[in-house]
C-alpha cells in the first residue's frame, strides 16, 4: 500500500510507536539517514513492543541516494511545517511514498525546494504551537491517505 519514510529521525520512541502503527495497517517503513540512535535501542524497541516481526521495515543509510532512487521511481509527499498547503488538499494514491523529516530539523532545505511541490503540512490552530509529534503527524497523515484510497 504506501511507504512512510522517516528522514534521520533522532527520538527512539517516536520510531517505534511509527513502527507498529505502519504494522497496524500493513504500510511499510522506510528509515533512513543517519540516526539519533541506534537501530537496538531500548526504547525504539519497546515503542514497538512485541510486533517487529509484523512490521515490514527496512534501514537504508544514505540518504541521498535514497532521495535519487525515490524521486525517480515513486510519487511521494513532503510533509513539513513550512508549507501552506494543507495535507488535506493532498490527492494520495496507492503506493505513494509520506516522507517525514527528524524531529529535530525537519527536512533539509535544499531537498524542499527542489521538491516544493510536493510539500504540504498538517494546519496548527495554535500560532504558539511550532509542530506536533513526529508520531502523532504520520498517524494522522497516513489515516488520511488510507480513507482516501480505500473511499471511506
Amino acid at each position: 500500500m504506501f511507504t512512510v519514510v522517516l528522514f534521520e529521525p533522532q527520538i527512539p520512541p517516536n520510531t517505534g510507536s511509527i513502527a507498529r502503527l505502519c504494522g497496524a495497517a500493513y504500510v511499510k517503513l522506510d528509515i533512513v539517514g543517519e540516526l539519533g540512535f541506534d537501530l537496538s535501542d531500548k526504547q525504539m524497541l519497546r515503542a514497538g513492543l512485541d510486533y517487529w516481526k509484523y512490521i515490514d521495515w527496512e534501514y537504508h543509510p544514505d540518504l541521498n541516494e535514497y532521495c535519487e532512487t525515490m524521486v525517480q521511481k515513486a510519487n511521494f509527499h513532503l510533509f513539513t511545517t513550512k508549507a501552506s498547503m494543507p495535507y488535506t488538499s493532498r490527492k494520495f494514491r496507492k503506493n505513494d511514498y509520506l516522507v517525514f523529516g527528524s524531529e529535530t530539523t525537519g527536512i533539509s532545505e535544499d531537498f524542499l525546494r527542489s521538491q516544493w511541490d510536493r510539500a504540504c503540512t498538517i494546519p496548527i490552530m495554535n500560532k504558539h504551537i511550532r509542530s506536533l509529534n513526529l508520531a502523532t503527524s504520520v498517524g494522522i497523515v497516513l489515516y488520511e491517505a488510507i480513507r482516501q484510497v480505500n473511499g471511506k
